[in-house]
C-alpha cells in the first residue's frame, strides 16, 4: 500500500462520512419526480438527516468489529456474513422494537439509529424471516426472495474498508444475500465492496477500481449457486448485464453530456445494478470534487439517497475525509459516531503485550456474547 497510515485513516473516514452525506442529500428528494440539475446541493435547514442506508452501513461496520474482537479473545468466531446478519438483527430491533436475540452492536443505543427512516420493505421482511428460521446462520440454499433492490448494495462499503480486496467482494455478496436473493443484487454488492477495497487499500483510481472489480466479478463463482435458485447460465447472464451497465456508465462519464441526461440512461437506482452504475458515473465524471460527485448522484428521479450514499462512499474513499467540504462535515448527524467506527476499523483490535484484549473502552463496545 503506497500511502501512510494517516492517508489510510483519511480514506476510511471519508468513505463512511461521505456515504452519509450523499445519503442525507438524496434522502430529501428520494420520492420526488421532475428533479432538476443541481436542485439539491445543501441540507434542508442545514441538518443532514441520514436514512436507513447509512444506518445499515454502520451496523455492518459494528458487526465486523464485534466479530474481530471475538476472534481475538476466543480464537473462534462466526463467518463475517453471519456476524453481519446478527448486526442486521440489531438494526431490525431499532426499527420494530423487538427483542428476539441478544444485541451485539453498541450503536443500537444511538438515538438517531433508533428512528424509522424509510427502511426498505425487502430488508425488513427478509430479516424477519431470518430471525425465525436461520437464527443468524445463513442458509444460502434457502431462497429468501428474488429481489435485486438497491437495499442489497447500499450497506456494504464497510466490508471493503475492513476486509482485504481478495475477500471483500465474496463476503459482500454473501452479506447481500441475507436480504436479497437475485444474482444482480449479490453481484452488485460484490463489485461495490471490491471498488472500495481497491481504492482504500491500494490507492487506485476510481475507474481502475471499477474495471478491476468487474473482472473479478466475472471470474467469481459463488459457492452456492448450484442446486439453488438458479443455474450457472443465469449467473453468467446477470454478470454480463452488470458488466454492460457499468461499462456504459464509464463511457457516459467521458462524454460531454449533462448529468441528469446521462443518469436517465442508466435507470433510477431502485435496483442494485442501476444504483451502482449511477454512482460509478457520477464519481468518475467528477472524480476531483466530492461535492460535484454527490450532487450529480442525487439529483435525478429515483432512489436518490442510495445513489448518493454509494457515490459518497466511493468519492469519499478516494479523496478522503479532509477533502469533504466543511459544510457537509459540520452539518451531518452522528458524525462523531461514524468517525469512531472508522478509527476503530483503522486501528483494529487493541492487543496488549501479553496477547490479550484489555482496553476497557474497546471491550465495552465490542465484547458481547
Amino acid at each position: 500500500m503506497n500511502q501512510t497510515l494517516s492517508d489510510y485513516k483519511d480514506k476510511v473516514r471519508g468513505c463512511l462520512v461521505g456515504g452519509a452525506v450523499g445519503d442525507a442529500l438524496g434522502y430529501q428528494i428520494e420520492f420526488e419526480i421532475g428533479i432538476k440539475p443541481k436542485q439539491v446541493t445543501r441540507f434542508k435547514n442545514n441538518k443532514g438527516i441520514i436514512s436507513d442506508d447509512t444506518q445499515m452501513a454502520l451496523f455492518t461496520a459494528n458487526a465486523l468489529l464485534w466479530r474481530e474482537t471475538r476472534l481475538a479473545i476466543r480464537g473462534i468466531a462466526l463467518a463475517p456474513p453471519e456476524a453481519i446478519c446478527l448486526g442486521y438483527f440489531d438494526w431490525l430491533r431499532t426499527q420494530e422494537k423487538t427483542d428476539k436475540h441478544t444485541p451485539i452492536c453498541w450503536i443500537e443505543k444511538i438515538p438517531e439509529l433508533n428512528v424509522i427512516r424509510e427502511p426498505g420493505r425487502t430488508c425488513l421482511t427478509a430479516l424477519e424471516e431470518r430471525t425465525k428460521d436461520d437464527n443468524g446462520t445463513l442458509n444460502f440454499s434457502r431462497l429468501i426472495n428474488d429481489s435485486k433492490g438497491s437495499g442489497a448494495v447500499m450497506r456494504v462499503a464497510p466490508i471493503g474498508l475492513y476486509i482485504i480486496p481478495k475477500e471483500a467482494g465474496k463476503i459482500a455478496g454473501y452479506s447481500a444475500n441475507i436480504t436479497h436473493g437475485h444474482p444482480l443484487a449479490i453481484l452488485s454488492a460484490f463489485v461495490m465492496a471490491k471498488i472500495i477495497a481497491y481504492i482504500v487499500s491500494e490507492n487506485t483510481k476510481i475507474e481502475t477500481a471499477v474495471l478491476r472489480s468487474i473482472k473479478d466479478m466475472m471470474d467469481w463463482e459463488p459457492d452456492y449457486y448450484e442446486n439453488n435458485r438458479c443455474h450457472k447460465l443465469r449467473w453468467d447472464t446477470e454478470k454480463s448485464e452488470l458488466k454492460e451497465i457499468l461499462e456504459r456508465a464509464i463511457k457516459l462519464a467521458k462524454e460531454n453530456i449533462e448529468d441528469t441526461n446521462a443518469i436517465s440512461q442508466l435507470g433510477q437506482g431502485w435496483v442494485s445494478e442501476e444504483a451502482l452504475a449511477i454512482a460509478t458515473y457520477s464519481t468518475i465524471k467528477h472524480q476531483d470534487s466530492f461535492e460535484d460527485a454527490v450532487v450529480s448522484a442525487v439529483n435525478h428521479d429515483g432512489d436518490s439517497d442510495t445513489t448518493g450514499a454509494l457515490a459518497g462512499n466511493i468519492i469519499g474513499a478516494k479523496l478522503g475525509y479532509n477533502k469533504i467540504p466543511d459544510y457537509y462535515k459540520n452539518n451531518i448527524e452522528i458524525k462523531d459516531v461514524m468517525l469512531e467506527l472508522a478509527d476503530d476499523m483503522v486501528n483494529g483490535v487493541p492487543i496488549d503485550k501479553n496477547g490479550d484484549v484489555s482496553d476497557a473502552t474497546w471491550l465495552s463496545k465490542y465484547w458481547h456474547l
